[in-house]
This record gives structure tokens, sequence and C-alpha cells, in this order.
């Protein structure tokens, strides 16, 4: 196939015509990188080559707004990709583009998901665990940053504070105290942290504060 012309078909996409009556749209970044010129003979392999880098193109544009939305693990990004009916085997190209240039990094993800709900939203590390093993974060990388966060957080304030506010809330309508203790125990639990700190938490905070 031989190039007839090449238009601009908008202000983002470049139209090639070809001798064979066949036409291929490029995006313009596709079109420039490609080295494609009026005159030029491109082979039925070529042709189809370009294709798919056009595709790939889109796919990155498509990758970078979610990114620029927010940081994402590579498993949310990739099934958000996938929800735009793309090519797997073509994901998984722009994925490992976007790793190599450091735009996509689970370890990364990983502490600002930590730093985010344990001190802003006082997440438990269990439920933190959890969310981010749901996010496909490896085990290896869960584990550590586990380690280093138990390390630099007092669980046993945060369930206070966390069982303080809850206490507050529950006395306006509940004056049993085994009825206070198990609903601010099966809370704390649910916010993610683990049973012995939960009870311990919560039978000061009962003993404190009296019938």
């Amino acid at each position: 196939m031989i190039i007839n012309r090449v238009v601009r078909k908008d202000d983002k996409n470049v139209a090639i015509y070809f001798d064979n009556d066949e036409k291929l749209i490029l995006s313009e970044d596709t079109f420039y990188n490609s080295g494609l010129r009026k005159g030029d003979e491109v082979s039925e392999d070529r042709y189809f080559f370009f294709i798919e880098q056009n595709i790939l193109h889109h796919i990155k544009q498509r990758a970078l707004s979610f990114l620029s939305r927010r940081f994402h693990s590579e498993k949310e990004l990739f099934l958000k990709l996938k929800a735009k009916s793309y090519d797997e085997r073509l994901i998984k190209i722009v994925l490992n583009d976007l790793k190599s240039k450091s735009f996509l990094n689970d370890m990364s993800f990983a502490k600002l998901y930590i730093e985010e709900k344990l001190f802003g939203k006082k997440w438990g590390m269990n439920k933190i665990r959890t969310a981010l093993f749901n996010r496909g974060i490896s085990s290896a990388i869960v584990d550590e940053l586990s380690r280093e966060y138990n390390n630099k957080t007092n669980s046993y304030e945060l369930a206070d504070q966390l069982a303080e506010k809850k206490l507050i809330h529950l006395k306006k309508r509940i004056n049993d105290n085994n009825l206070l203790y198990q609903k601010i125990v099966s809370f704390l639990i649910s916010r993610g942290f683990d049973y012995e700190i939960a009870k311990e938490v919560c039978n000061n905070l009962i003993k404190m504060n009296g019938d």
C-alpha cells in the first residue's frame, strides 16, 4: 500500500489515505513517532503494527487520566482499563511501561493508602491489610508495610480515640454497660483492630465512665 495523502483529521488525530482506498486514523503522537510520509510504501504487517501502536497510545492516555485523579494499584488500573474493553495483552504492555517510568508503583500506592486510612480514617491494620489485598497488593509488600507502620503507630491510642467518640454517641440511648461493651468491641473490630486491643480499650473505658 502506498500513502497517497496525509491530512489532519482534528486537533488530536491524523488521517492517512492509501492508494487501495484504505484509511488509517492515528493519534498525532503515534503518527509523528511512525515517521510515515506521503509516498511511503506500507506493508500489511506495518499497517496493523501502526493500528496496535495507536491503540496502545489511547490505552496509555486513558491510564494517565485515571492516575491524574488519584494514585492506583496495578490491579485497580488493570481492571478499570479492562472495563473499557481494551485487549488484556495491550493493557499489560502499557502497565509495564508505566511501571518502568514510575507512574505506577504498588509500594508507593500502599504507603499512601495506609497513611490515608490509618491516620485520616483511623482504620486498624487488619482492615487496611484486607483492603490492600483486595487491590492486588502482594503479601510481601503488605507484610513489610504492616511491620513498619505497627512500629510507628500506637494501635491502642487510635482504638481508644475511636471508642471514646463511639461511647459518647451510644450513651445517649444505651445505659447498660454490657451492651455498651459489646457494641464498642464490635465497632473496633469492624474498624480493623485486634480483638485483644478492642477488649482492653473497652474494659478501661467502661470502668472510667462508671455506670
